[in-house]
């Protein structure tokens, strides 16, 4: 096993270690939460005095299994690590909120989407196994064989149920670009009934999707924004400054094509 791995491996049972010392020296009637900089919350939360949970050591990815297309990853990873890691391989998860800083054990307890639902369903349809930290202060591993009635109810649980400390997710290979075709309805029963045909046959006018996700601007004025994986070489937008990218779809009529690499699409 290469040394990278074993570190990675050790650095996350040592985070194990720590957040379980915490969480078990907190007073049985006390409340808790996990302690981190950062919330994808778009409101305001009151202040509260509970104990946070030390989760630095759960923060990163632990493996990936390049043959099985599987990568084994600490609950506090964000995408953003999650997949620099993953593309190293030319392999990313099956579904990539577009929010950075999500991190996977908070998509999968508190769900997400992107523009492969429509194929790959949701962030914890993908997750093979899970280690759990429990409200009796214990680590369960969970899987469709193991614990399996804590596997399946853990999606959308937001934490009632435990913490997820490590996840075991499947893994899809992508090419290095995303091909874009920004489609015009000037209906959105005529825009529903394109994506109902999308969704029938997994293509567009013959053509295959790996992507799609769409903005509504107003009743008249709507867009599928259709992407497909591609590893022609070619120009490509780069939307990562003053440009806005959901600002570059918007024409009069019928279809306008666009180019990002996989990373940029993902964070587009």
């Amino acid at each position: 096993m290469p040394a990278a791995v074993v570190n990675a491996q050790s650095a996350h049972a040592a985070g194990v270690q720590r957040l379980l010392q915490r969480y078990r020296a907190v007073p049985a009637t006390a409340p808790i939460r996990l302690a981190k900089r950062t919330s994808n919350l778009f409101r305001t939360r009151s202040k509260t005095g509970a104990t946070g949970l030390d989760t630095s050591g759960l923060t990163g990815v632990i493996s990936v299994d390049a043959a099985a297309q599987t990568a084994d990853v600490a609950g506090m990873c964000t995408y953003d690590d999650l997949v620099a890691e993953t593309l190293r391989y030319g392999l990313v998860p099956l579904v990539v909120p577009q929010l950075k800083t999500i991190t996977l054990g908070g998509a999968v307890t508190g769900l997400g989407i992107e523009s492969t639902s429509f194929r790959n369903g949701l962030p914890h349809e993908s997750v093979l196994e899970l280690d759990v930290l429990t409200g009796a202060g214990e680590v369960l591993t969970v899987s469709s064989s193991e614990n399996t009635a804590l596997y399946r109810a853990f999606p959308n649980s937001y934490g009632t149920l435990g913490y997820a400390v490590r996840l075991r997710i499947e893994l899809e290979p992508v090419k290095p670009f995303v091909a874009l075709a920004h489609v015009r309805f000037h209906s959105p029963v005529d825009l529903v009934a394109a994506i109902d045909g999308i969704m029938a046959t997994g293509s567009l006018d013959g053509v295959a999707v790996d992507y799609l996700d769409g903005v509504v601007f107003s009743a008249d004025e709507s867009y599928l924004c259709v992407g497909r994986q591609t590893g022609a070489p070619g120009p490509v937008s780069d939307y990562t400054g003053q440009q806005i990218y959901y600002r570059s779809m918007r024409h009069e009529r019928g279809v306008t094509t666009d180019r990002l690499t996989i990373y940029d699409y993902l964070w587009r």
